[in-house]
């Protein structure tokens, strides 16, 4: 069972794609979504291994308006 997800915009150089303003996909070869948080008064993204910090303002300077869906495997509780 796959669930998909509809994204707006793209970030060529970071490899991201935008579904909204909280929900941020790296698109690596498994797409993983980006935790969403504060830091210092503004929104900012971090990344799931290293923790690395991308503001929201970094990432509005190089979105590319393209529509994409990617399909997500959902996973279900064993019993």
């Amino acid at each position: 069972m796959y669930e998909e997800i509809q994204l707006k915009y793209i970030h060529p150089a970071l490899q991201l794609g935008v579904q909204d303003i909280r929900n941020i996909w790296l698109l690596n070869p498994v797409p993983v979504k980006l935790a969403t948080s504060l830091h210092r008064g503004s929104l900012v993204f971090r990344m799931p291994v290293s923790g690395k910090r991308i503001s929201y303002k970094t990432l509005k300077k190089g979105l590319v308006k393209q529509r994409i869906s990617i399909r997500k495997q959902v996973k279900l509780l064993p019993f």
